[in-house]
């Protein structure tokens, strides 16, 4: 496995990526990437921040993004950090342009993002109902991926 520095064509490219999450990278330079049978993992500044396609909670934190969040109130964050999927009565606010399958960004209510997820149902749904699973858990604090690096 080798790491090496995005090229411009390559930078180009995982910027768009980026943007598919509606996450602004422009701030960040010199991305190494490294890859394997496995695993395509992006660093900055030494820290991973895309893994397989979905973006890392060192990038979230990081660049605080601006939409697609969901915070969570503080009764949640345990089950969260357990691998839990989120369910809608431990919301208390939510990005209300979020639609069914778009990758969202969970932070607790200091505004510290602890997970990323892919939301079941639109957010007016959500909020409306407030019941059952209303984010499957992709990514969270203290999970695989986090302890891979």
């Amino acid at each position: 496995m080798s790491r090496h520095i995005l090229s411009k064509k390559d930078y180009r490219a995982f910027m768009e990526k980026l943007e598919k999450f509606n996450i602004d990278g422009t701030s960040m330079a010199n991305i190494e990437v490294e890859t394997n049978k496995k695993n395509e993992v992006y660093y900055f500044s030494g820290k991973p921040i895309f893994y397989n396609g979905i973006p890392t909670l060192y990038l979230i934190n990081y660049l605080k993004v601006k939409t697609y969040n969901v915070t969570v109130d503080n009764g949640a964050v345990p089950h969260i950090m357990n691998g839990s999927n989120l369910f809608a009565p431990g919301i208390i606010e939510m990005d209300m342009n979020i639609k069914k399958g778009d990758m969202v960004f969970i932070k607790n209510s200091e505004g510290l993002y602890i997970a990323i997820g892919k939301a079941n149902e639109d957010s007016d749904v959500i909020m409306a109902n407030k019941k059952g699973e209303a984010v499957e858990i992709l990514h969270y604090l203290n999970d695989r991926i986090m302890k891979e690096f």
